[in-house]
């Protein structure tokens, strides 16, 4: 029976039920006074018709009997065994802290009629709102799903916002001479917002440092028909500019004082967003999560976790190479462009961006040198020029420009695939400064790591008995060092007594020397035989 109609009608916001409001429901409802008054006044409190709703017997759902002080002691316990990062399972939280709450040796010893059952003490953990377990044991990007983030970062036109970030391809793939596995590697990918076009992308195996950076903000500024005829590939990629708003996130690479230069120097703002949740860059994740799902149906894909794994030995099935992989890469990314984009009402990423280019008029500077371009985007650092030139770990680097300029600090970068050269910046252009010896030419990387390797073979000399041999010898020399000692010693003393004494008074006096024995000579025939004289055979 509906209730809500005639409580509307008879029963007032203010003032007191009466008796002929109470006898009109009652004669329309069948139901007592004492239930109309009860009615009435949950009511008045809340005027809609779930207040006359039957309530049902027994407590409300969510309440728990439990004393006050035990529930708070469950609260503290939930906080510092559950609410963590890895966190147990609930049935093993649940017998944790039913376990600290019983024991006689612990912090509580409740008593065990006050404490709650372990089923009790999990229904109280999942009663926990999903929010607060993904804030505290969930990362950035998951627990950025449980939060509300209201507005949006916006784009005020073509080629005014570009976002960029990294990510591991999962897919292994293998070296291009013997097709033997090297593992995953890294994409950068950039986003124009306004057209949501790839403006740009790099692939490596190296991890993202300023020099990986530097070439996907490259390849994003520069027109992209050298790259694709050197590669082969015959697919349409009209995407590149210069462009104002640079937005990536807190990565080392990205807050670099030389990138940060390199960018503002062409006219881009680098703008590093502040530390928090993936949400801020919604736009490049999720472009990233629509390329990186692509990668499963490649050979030797890996899957996004150990269930995708299961049975399946991506190593053995890998078979790509890095140029074979960014040949399909650049076909990905132009059925991409051909693709109706939600974001932009149906249309393709293709057709916005002929229409804003059209509208745009030049997408690069007429000035812009490629070569100047690629070295403004390369790792630098001040060094000071010294007699030799400029020292970069044990190495040294050398041109002419740089005798007027000894003991000034210069801006020097580098290339990391090379350490024959390096560029110092001279009078705002760079000059290439040789290094000075014999090098291999090589990646800075492997150079480094066969010195390692070499020092490595030096420590593991020593510790197979050379040191040993090293102890001995520096104990030799020491040894030879004090007896050394002692023998000057000696001999400083032999000749201090040779030396004498010095001159006085009393030494000028005739010295009194011994009367020496009066000689005795015997005659010839006294002498005896003369067999002494003879010489013995």
């Amino acid at each position: 029976m509906a209730l809500f109609p005639h409580f509307r009608e008879h029963i007032s916001q203010s003032g007191p039920v009466t008796s002929a409001q109470v006898a009109a429901i009652s004669e329309a409802t069948g139901l007592k006074e004492r239930q109309i008054r009860t009615l009435a006044a949950r009511y008045r409190d809340h005027p809609v018709a779930e207040s006359l709703a039957p309530k049902p017997r027994g407590p409300v759902v969510g309440s728990h009997r439990i004393d006050p002080e035990v529930r708070g002691a469950i609260d503290a316990l939930i906080d510092e065994i559950a609410l963590k990062m890895v966190p147990p399972s609930r049935a093993e939280a649940a017998r944790q802290i039913w376990g600290l709450l019983h024991a006689d040796n612990g912090e509580h010893r409740f008593s065990a009629d006050l404490i709650p059952s372990e089923k009790t003490i999990e229904r109280l953990l999942a009663e926990i709102a999903s929010s607060v377990w993904a804030k505290a044991s969930m990362g950035s990007k998951t627990r950025s799903a449980q939060e509300a983030h209201p507005g949006e970062y916006h784009s005020d036109g073509f080629l005014d916002l570009v976002q960029m970030d990294h990510t591991r391809g999962d897919v292994i793939l293998v070296d291009s001479l013997r097709r033997e596995e090297l593992g995953r590697l890294w994409i950068t990918f950039l986003i124009e917002i306004w057209t949501r076009s790839i403006l740009g992308y790099y692939v490596s195996f190296g991890d993202p440092s300023i020099f990986r950076c530097g070439r996907a903000v490259a390849s994003a500024l520069l027109p992209k028909q050298p790259v694709l005829a050197h590669l082969g590939v015959d697919v349409s990629y009209p995407m590149f500019g210069l462009f104002r708003r640079l937005h990536a996130d807190q990565a080392k690479p990205h807050r670099s004082e030389s990138f940060r230069r390199a960018c503002v120097r062409n006219g881009i703002d680098p703008d590093v967003r502040k530390p928090g949740p993936a949400h801020l860059g919604g736009h490049i994740e999720r472009l990233i999560g629509t390329m990186v799902g692509k990668l499963r149906l490649l050979p030797g894909a890996t899957g996004s976790n150990v269930s995708a794994r299961d049975g399946y030995d991506a190593e053995a099935d890998a078979a790509m190479t890095l140029a074979e992989f960014e040949r399909w890469l650049l076909c990905q990314i132009a059925v991409y462009h051909h693709a109706p984009h939600s974001a932009l009402g149906g249309l393709c990423p293709v057709q916005v961006w002929e229409r804003e280019a059209a509208r745009h008029g030049p997408l690069l500077p007429v000035s812009c040198n490629t070569d100047e371009l690629f070295r403004q985007f390369l790792p630098s650092k001040s060094l000071t020029v010294h007699s030799r030139g400029i020292q970069i770990k044990h190495r040294h680097y050398w041109h002419p420009a740089l005798g007027q300029r000894i003991g000034q600090k210069i801006e020097v970068s580098w290339d990391e695939r090379t350490i024959q050269h390096v560029y110092a910046e001279l009078d705002g252009s760079f000059v290439q400064l040789a290094v000075i010896g014999q090098y291999p030419d090589v990646w800075e990387a492997d150079w480094e790591a066969a010195r390692a390797r070499v020092r490595a073979m030096g420590r593991a000399y020593q510790a197979d008995g050379g040191r040993t041999a090293t102890a001995r010898a520096i104990a030799a020399a020491n040894q030879e060092i004090h007896q050394a000692r002692l023998r000057t010693k000696e001999a400083r003393r032999r000749a201090k007594r040779r030396e004498g004494e010095g001159t006085t008074l009393a030494d000028l006096r005739s010295p009194e020397r011994p009367e020496k024995p009066p000689v005795q000579w015997r005659p010839v025939a006294e002498l005896g035989e003369d067999s002494w004289l003879k010489v013995q055979s």
